[in-house]
């Protein structure tokens, strides 16, 4: 047996190893009923594979692939009778997500001044919703991808798990009714402009180029009803694999480590936003003219597709949810890099702690050995 074979049954090896644990930890995290489970496991799954020195390498075509689909999957929620919804209560929108934005970035602010977390990556972790977006939008504006990635995921968990209770205390005491249907959309033409974003992405050599152009040129698209957006199921599941194996295999254990021991604050700065959230849904539900539980879930920071499935099965005002879930993460999308890029540099100027300067040192330190 020569040596290349050896070292290609090792790669792939490794490989099988990867995509047991990504199939072991997904299937748990869907068994509870997280939407988020696909794209958790592999991440899960790369850390494991990472930390034990038996990682592989995503090429950057695939990861920019993947930033292409799940734009799409971004745009294809966007229809007029959102917009119509977000317009109709415009004053009310705009102050919730203000409000919820204004909150998400004090907590970020407040990790990095005791000096948890550095600063860019504090306000990026601490972002509310779209949190696979702001993952592969934080490393273009000096955030640590890994952290940000640790910080939004475990606050999806959270989310999850606390709506999960309040919307199972309301189906025992109400009747069921069903979820919508997809739209099902246009495949070919999606297909064709995520190929094409894909090779611009690749040309311009920008890590966010890819995703905002698709959510710019998909809404434009679709709005103006050139074409429906299509995000079948089918074609996220290797989008969410490949973003959560590039996040996960970028760790390492002093990276790793550092993580865990902030999960005390991280935990306390999640549950801030979500009580936060919580108390904004009585001023929205009285001026809304809706049912509490509706407000609730157009207020959480868990993630439009994961307050949507969780609320599938509950008498609720889904559209109005729907536009206000909407309405904030574009706002996030938008708004993030505006304020994060300077809040978070003037942050990391002013506030020299020892915990940052060690998390500062063993970033070096990682990048040097190949990160």
């Amino acid at each position: 047996m020569t040596l290349s074979s050896l070292s290609w049954q090792s790669y792939g090896g490794r490989w099988l190893g990867l995509l047991f644990f990504s199939a072991l930890i997904s299937g748990l995290f869907l068994m509870l009923h997280l939407t988020a489970g696909m794209m958790l496991g592999p991440m899960a799954a790369g850390i494991i594979m990472s930390v034990k020195n038996r990682g592989v390498t995503i090429k950057p075509v695939f990861f920019t692939l993947a930033q292409a689909i799940l734009a799409c999957v971004v745009v294809n929620s966007l229809t007029f009778s959102v917009l119509h919804h977000i317009m109709s209560h415009w004053i009310l929108v705009l102050f919730s997500v203000l409000s919820v934005i204004f909150v998400s970035f004090t907590t970020g602010a407040c990790l990095a001044w005791f000096g948890v977390i550095p600063g860019t990556t504090a306000l990026w972790g601490t972002s509310p919703g779209a949190a696979s977006t702001m993952v592969m939008l934080c490393g273009a504006f000096g955030a640590d991808t890994r952290l940000t990635a640790f910080m939004l995921y475990f606050r999806v968990i959270m989310v999850a798990v606390a709506t999960s209770l309040i919307s199972w205390i309301v189906i025992r005491t109400s009747h069921p009714s069903h979820m919508p249907m997809p739209v099902r959309g246009d495949l070919l033409p999606t297909l064709i402009l995520i190929a094409v974003s894909t090779l611009i992405g690749l040309k311009l050599r920008s890590p966010a180029a890819t995703l905002l152009l698709t959510i710019l040129t998909g809404a434009v698209a679709q709005l103006s009803g050139l074409f429906q957006i299509s995000a079948p199921f089918w074609i996220r599941i290797p989008a969410y694999l490949t973003i959560g194996w590039s996040i996960g295999l970028r760790f390492t254990a002093p990276i790793l480590r550092y993580a865990l021991r902030s999960i005390p604050a991280v935990a306390l700065s999640s549950a801030t936003l979500i009580a936060s959230c919580a108390l904004l849904a009585l001023p929205v539900a009285h001026f809304a003219h809706i049912d509490l539980l509706s407000a609730y879930l157009a207020t959480s920071p868990g993630g439009l597709d994961t307050i949507i499935v969780i609320s599938a099965n509950i008498p609720i005002a889904l559209p109005f949810i729907i536009a206000m879930q909407t309405a904030r993460m574009l706002a996030v999308i938008t708004l993030g890099p505006a304020i994060a890029r300077p809040l978070g540099r003037w942050l990391e100027r002013h506030v020299r702690t020892p915990a940052s300067t060690e998390h500062t040192e063993k970033l070096a330190q990682s990048s040097s050995t190949g990160d």
